[in-house]
């Protein structure tokens, strides 16, 4: 039994979309790169937190083994047009997610401004040394 040949014709003209569009997907853009870095420095410092709670030892063997297990990078968007990633965007995704995890702070983005929290000189007077001048009498 063999289909009618309009439903071949269209049957044969989705897959050739398909197969077109999948073929010719456009590389993700800075934006979308960087927004998923900062994802990824999330899941690190999550993963640290797990660790810490667990009393674990936190170090870098530790850290890349979780972003292993964890697939993290099987939802990196593409940095190349086609589809796929380089080698360098993969060491990339891989580094923000381990720096964060061993430090427990998400590593920033290029292009970020830096917490401003962390460049505010302190507030609170540092203590001072005990004068060891003699007292003049003013009489």
């Amino acid at each position: 039994m063999s289909l009618p040949r309009r439903t071949c014709a269209a049957t044969t003209a989705a897959v050739i979309t398909a197969i077109a569009t999948i073929g010719c997907s456009p590389a993700s853009t800075y934006d979308q790169r960087m927004t998923y870095l900062r994802k990824v420095a999330g899941r690190g410092v999550d993963t640290y937190k797990l660790l810490y709670s667990q009393e674990a030892q936190i170090d870098k063997g530790r850290c890349e083994r979780a972003f292993v297990g964890n697939g993290v990078i099987n939802d990196a968007p593409d940095d190349v047009t086609g589809g796929g990633e380089t080698p360098e965007w993969r060491a990339q995704v891989k580094e923000f997610f381990v720096d964060s995890c061993i430090s427990g702070k998400p590593k920033p983005v290029p292009g970020d401004l830096p917490d401003p929290a962390a460049s505010q000189p302190s507030t609170t007077p540092s203590p001072t040394a005990p004068s060891t001048a003699t007292p003049t009498s003013t009489h």
